[in-house]
């Protein structure tokens, strides 16, 4: 009796709270295998905005850098509907565990390297709380400006663990890239 009452809880919280499952950090995280250029070819989010925008997104280009003190520099670059090119520049701020960051200026609490091979694909998991609204992201990115079938596979795997299902992602269609726009960057 007590073990069927205890599974019932058990059931009862897994199914109240989706989402709530913790993403996994790449064991044996390395920063410098992880650095240089990826393309965010996929990504997967229950934020409003990103639902309401994904059809019309484009892929975006991330130069990642690592810092002395752990953390990492990164700079984002993604191409505008007016043919111009935003630039974002951030420090994912290392955690207790290699491969875990934060980043409080985006409002991103949770931040992961939850899978990579370092050469072909890497599965980020962001975790944001913004006006009490917390969300829940996953970003596939690739060296080469096209989907890696390893990376699009444990994408696929994570998302139900983390709360996410098939319609809330998005495969980003290849763009200008912005370094053709200022050689220097990302």
């Amino acid at each position: 009796m007590l073990q069927a009452v205890l599974t019932a809880a058990l059931l009862s919280l897994l199914w109240t709270t989706p989402g709530c499952a913790q993403a996994p950090v790449q064991a044996n995280f390395d920063a410098s295998q992880f650095q240089g250029t990826w393309y965010v070819v996929g990504v997967a989010s229950d934020d409003q905005g990103f639902l309401e925008s994904k059809d019309s997104m484009k892929m975006l280009v991330v130069s990642v850098t690592p810092v002395d003190n752990g953390d990492l520099a990164v700079k984002y670059g993604y191409p505008m509907r007016d043919g111009g090119c935003q630039k974002v520049d951030m420090t994912f701020t290392k955690r207790s565990m290699d491969g875990e960051f934060s980043n409080t200026a985006m409002a991103q609490t949770d931040i992961r390297v939850a899978y990579t091979d370092y050469n072909h694909f890497a599965v980020m998991f962001f975790k944001t709380e913004k006006a009490g609204v917390q969300s829940v992201w996953l970003q596939l990115y690739a060296r080469a400006p096209e989907l890696f079938p390893e990376g699009a596979q444990k994408m696929q795997q994570l998302a139900p663990q983390v709360g996410l299902n098939p319609s809330q992602g998005a495969l980003l269609p290849k763009s200008d890239p912005c370094p053709q726009h200022n050689k220097r960057y990302p």
